[in-house]
């Protein structure tokens, strides 16, 4: 999937100007609950400001009152070294830039550094959780040689009356094994875990559909 599919588009989104005031961006900010926002000229992306930033600033400037604070433009704290995305990134590598960098959203620009939008830590998350949540049964499977595995594999649970939702494949640390995380329909779902089971299949960390725990 690609970034564009999850990005909260431009036209939603809540920005300033470097001449906005610290005051006006602090009222967008409370009003709407953010913890930074995006800084343009028109649609051009400048920088980012954040609220965290501006707070620390306010307890280290000692020289001035609140309300002279307040009046000081948003270019003063705004960061302009910030890194951007593409809108047909993967959302994998953009899960990586919020791991490397901390940020709360990465904004998405194009070839011309427009702001088309902004793809935030909560939406790469959600597609993540759609892979991993609990509505389906899902079991994880190691195995040392990939090839002619995966056919073998959903045939196995085909015949056994499961049908396949998600299927991943991850290395691991450990020479060449791999392991399968699979999330599984099946209306008998004993009937494929045993089903995989008597093809030799290396079965760990099993999982029940969270409405059959419940």
């Amino acid at each position: 999937m690609r970034v564009r599919a999850i990005m909260l588009p431009f036209a939603k989104l809540n920005c300033i100007s470097i001449d906005n005031t610290v005051e006006e961006a602090i009222a967008i900010i409370e009003e709407h609950g953010l913890l930074s926002l995006p800084v343009v000229d028109g649609t051009e992306f400048i920088g980012v400001l954040s609220k965290q930033v501006v707070f620390e600033e306010f307890f280290r400037s000692g020289n001035c009152s609140r309300e002279e604070f307040l009046q000081k433009k948003v270019r003063e704290f705004m960061m302009d070294k910030v890194d951007t995305v593409q809108k047909d990134m993967r959302i994998e590598e953009a899960a990586v830039r919020f791991i490397k960098s901390k940020v709360r959203f990465i904004p998405v620009t194009n070839e011309y550094n427009q702001l088309l939008g902004i793809v935030t830590q909560q939406a790469v998350f959600k597609q993540y959780q759609k892979l991993f949540g609990e509505a389906h049964n899902s079991l994880a499977i190691f195995n040392y040689d990939i090839k002619g595995t995966l056919a073998k594999l959903t045939d196995t649970i085909a015949k056994a009356g499961g049908n396949i939702c998600n299927l991943l494949v991850i290395p691991t640390d450990v020479m060449d094994l791999v392991e399968i995380f699979l999330r599984i329909d099946a209306e008998d779902f004993d009937k494929v875990v045993k089903a995989l089971k008597k093809q030799g299949f290396d079965l760990r960390n099993i999982e029940y559909a969270q409405e059959r725990q419940e």
